[in-house]
């Protein structure tokens, strides 16, 4: 899973995509089931403004485990299909998470670091203002997992429209492991 780092972002992407279709392919037939949509459309139309949102991911990113809003994210019906994902395929992954039109989180397993996604790439360039777009971050070492992971971002969509981001985690040794076997 060596990428060279002199190829253009976009080569890179399409490299990143060769090695994880059957990953990304996954990813967005989660996105596509109907309890995905309708938890992202219900938390849309509450309107939150981004200054409550920014409020929220304060009081997030200050808390313990036990603030309610993160106890919500996995205690909800799509929190625990979130959570029985990653428990029935944790040597592929290591964490997923949905947001919603401006990237704050609908449902996580385990709790993400903050609330508010909308400042990063994974939802930025996935959500891309409405069209939906396939993103797929750098490799890096999650902490609370112990494990190399790189993050796929899909698009949940709604009318053919973006309405959300689903983004999984998905570990590199397992990408390895899959690819080194079909080599054998």
């Amino acid at each position: 899973l060596l990428l060279n780092p002199l190829v253009s972002s976009a080569d890179n992407q399409d490299q990143k995509y060769k090695l994880l279709v059957a990953q990304i392919t996954g990813v967005q037939q989660l996105a596509k089931q109907s309890r995905f949509i309708q938890s992202v459309k219900k938390q849309n139309e509450k309107g939150m403004s981004l200054d409550d949102i920014k409020a929220k991911d304060r009081d997030w990113i200050a808390s313990d485990d036990t603030n309610p809003l993160k106890q919500s994210m996995t205690a909800s019906p799509i929190g625990k299909f979130l959570e029985n994902v990653i428990k029935n395929n944790n040597e592929k992954y290591n964490e997923i998470f949905l947001t919603d039109a401006q990237g704050a989180n609908v449902a996580a397993h385990p709790i993400t670091s903050d609330y508010w996604q909308g400042d990063e790439d994974k939802f930025i360039k996935s959500y891309a203002d409405g069209k939906g777009e396939i993103y797929i971050g750098g490799i890096e070492f999650d902490e609370s997992t112990q494990t190399n992971a790189v993050q796929i971002s899909v698009p949940v969509k709604y009318n053919n429209k973006a309405i959300g981001v689903l983004v999984m985690g998905v570990k590199v040794d397992h990408i390895i492991a899959d690819k080194l076997g079909k080599l054998e």
